[in-house]
């Protein structure tokens, strides 16, 4: 925590020197088009490291760790000459039309892989064994509990399990600013690479950092924080989305709606010092590791086990 602590510091102050070349691997849950991606590609490209992009073909926010297997997939390149080293993951989804114009037939379509598809692909395709992969910058914070659905969290956790220290990185929804945003992100990789220790890693094994910033234009500082729970909305079923829009007012789904003040036990959480205005990093574990158990929890392992064939 020391060392993560002094990378709070050092992002904060470091100056734009040259960074030594890094390979790095970039995705998002937005799909490889997004101006967040880009810009952070052109940035990172411009300060020297080799970059890639290995992202959905279009939007795929609130997937979580989804993915589609079995199921055959097409790497595609984007045709902007700007961005020679970005490609997107699709695949495809067959069932019965409902359309007038098709209705009845058995039709094949086009859909975009999900984010965890798609680092996937890129750690195996497009960039092996990169120097650090990051994911996003997404247009929407994502703190606390809501992490569970994000697929830009759950992209950079499977990144992460792999071994590839990895960053999660998003932006306040109203943040229409992708420079700001890729400038940081460049000062960020500088101070890892700046403090990495001796084995060379930019991060300590199965830590990744998830990263949030805060509305607006003026940032009150750089908090390293917990993701903890408290989000500050609640996700809800609803019977009118009409908040979403005029099309959707009186129709069910799941929205959102505000949520109580975060509790004492909750001030160190990230979403709170979001709120404050602060930037905030979030150390989060990739290894799949389990609390002790309780005596309670260990007397279940004195139940008998079942019989084959023996029904509850």
């Amino acid at each position: 925590m020391k060392a993560l602590a002094g990378l709070v510091l050092a992002a904060g102050v470091i100056s734009a020197s040259p960074a030594l070349a890094l390979n790095i691997l970039l995705s998002n849950d937005d799909g490889y088009q997004h101006p967040n991606i880009r810009a952070l590609y052109s940035t990172l490209k411009a300060a020297g490291h080799t970059v890639r992009i290995a992202a959905p073909k279009s939007e795929q926010s609130a997937r979580g760790g989804a993915f589609y297997y079995g199921r055959e997939v097409s790497i595609g390149r984007d045709d902007d000459p700007a961005y020679p080293d970005s490609y997107f993951l699709s695949t495809h989804e067959q069932g019965p039309c409902t359309s007038p114009i098709c209705a009845g037939q058995s039709v094949s379509i086009e859909i975009s892989a999900t984010p965890v598809m798609a680092v996937l692909m890129g750690l195996k395709k497009v960039m092996p064994d990169p120097d650090l992969v990051i994911v996003g910058p997404n247009p929407g914070n994502n703190v606390g509990a809501i992490n569970l659905a994000s697929g830009t969290f759950n992209a950079a956790s499977a990144a992460l399990q792999t071994g590839v220290p990895t960053l999660a990185v998003s932006t306040d929804l109203e943040d229409h600013d992708p420079q700001r945003t890729a400038r940081f992100v460049l000062r960020l990789v500088q101070a890892l690479e700046q403090q990495r220790p001796a084995d060379g890693k930019l991060l300590p094994a199965g830590i990744g950092l998830n990263i949030n910033l805060p509305a607006g234009s003026e940032v009150k500082g750089i908090r390293l924080t917990r993701i903890g729970r408290y989000v500050g909305f609640d996700t809800r079923y609803t019977d009118d989305l009409g908040s979403f829009g005029a099309a959707l007012s009186g129709k069910p789904g799941i929205g959102f709606s505000s949520s109580a003040p975060a509790s004492d036990t909750e001030q160190d959480d990230e979403a709170v010092w979001l709120a404050k205005g602060y930037l905030t990093i979030s150390p989060f574990s990739g290894l799949l590791q389990s609390p002790a158990a309780t005596p309670a929890l260990q007397r279940l392992s004195a139940l008998p086990a079942p019989e084959r064939g023996q029904t509850p």
